[in-house]
């Protein structure tokens, strides 16, 4: 067994939430707020996630999710106006083991305030449920989808249960629907050759911004849920550093399409070099925040320019 214990979780209790300022694609910033909700393990045991550690054993309670939300707009009070919200639940929104059918009212009521609202869902679960949910949703639906990558051979063994059919059905689904569409794409995935790593990661946001997505994440993946150490140490993955994140997100840029960023949470882990490291994470930042190359600065201690 490679997993470690759950942490003990109330399915009342929401996980947490932030305020964050994201980049429109029509130019500007919106001020969203992302609430991490409490609730069912996703079906799909993907061999690189490590979100199952705050998720329930079990379905989650009728009520729970709505108690999450109520709790979380109290905290925050007053909302801007325009604001988004962003709801991550470790699962899939629209899996009804994770976001009860029954809820659905009291949820789309709590969530009217806000232009838009994002949700995240595996590509095989997009189905009649996403289309009439933002039928119903006051403001614009944006889906948050795992793409991962379009490596042929590692997006077969992630274990993901998706082939890229299977995205791209899902996404011109969503399109035409008149869905908005938000991909994530993993950099230096298990079962990618680390020389190939950043041409993956390209050639994998390309084709998400070619189907329709409007934004493209670049997650850097992050050890410690068991499976990946066991990976590494059969030399099937090896952890990913940070010039390939900075080099990834540079040459996504180039491509002039879309809204690309770079997934900064922890990324001080994947830096080997003490001396430049916040300089280097400054600059991932301001690009993430403005959209707009920024040039690097060298440093003498590691010879990164």
């Amino acid at each position: 067994m490679l997993r470690a214990p759950k942490r003990g979780i109330d399915p009342r209790e929401p996980l947490g939430h932030l305020w964050e300022e994201e980049r429109e694609p029509g130019g500007g910033e919106l001020q969203t707020l992302t609430i991490f909700l409490a609730g069912a393990e996703c079906p799909f045991t993907c061999v690189f996630c490590d979100l199952w550690r705050e998720t329930l054993d079990g379905p989650t309670p009728p009520g729970a999710l709505t108690a999450q939300l109520r709790k979380v707009l109290a905290a925050v009070g007053t909302l801007p106006r325009p604001a988004a919200a962003k709801l991550y639940n470790a699962s899939n929104f629209f899996d009804p083991r994770a976001v009860p059918v029954e809820d659905e009212t009291e949820i789309l009521d709590l969530l009217a305030p806000f232009s838009r609202v994002t949700v995240e869902c595996h590509p095989r679960l997009i189905d009649g449920r996403s289309l009439r949910f933002a039928e119903r949703l006051a403001g614009s639906l944006e889906v948050a989808m795992g793409l991962e990558t379009v490596h042929p051979e590692a997006l077969r063994r992630l274990n993901k249960a998706m082939t890229l059919d299977d995205y791209d059905r899902a996404a011109a689904a969503l399109k035409q629907a008149g869905i908005a569409v938000r991909a994530f794409v993993l950099v230096a995935p298990p079962f990618v050759p680390p020389p190939e790593a950043v041409e993956w990661a390209v050639r994998s946001a390309e084709h998400a911004l070619s189907r329709g997505a409007e934004r493209v994440s670049l997650i850097p993946l992050r050890q410690g849920n068991g499976a990946l150490e066991a990976l590494r140490e059969a030399g099937d993955f090896t952890p990913p550093r940070l010039e390939q994140l900075e080099e990834a997100l540079d040459r996504c840029l180039a491509l002039g399409a879309g809204i690309v960023t770079a997934d900064l949470w922890d990324a001080r882990r994947f830096a080997s070099c003490p001396q430049c490291v916040d300089p280097r994470l400054a600059r991932l930042d301001r690009i993430n925040r403005t959209g707009l190359t920024a040039p690097r600065q060298s440093c003498a201690a590691c010879g990164w320019s």
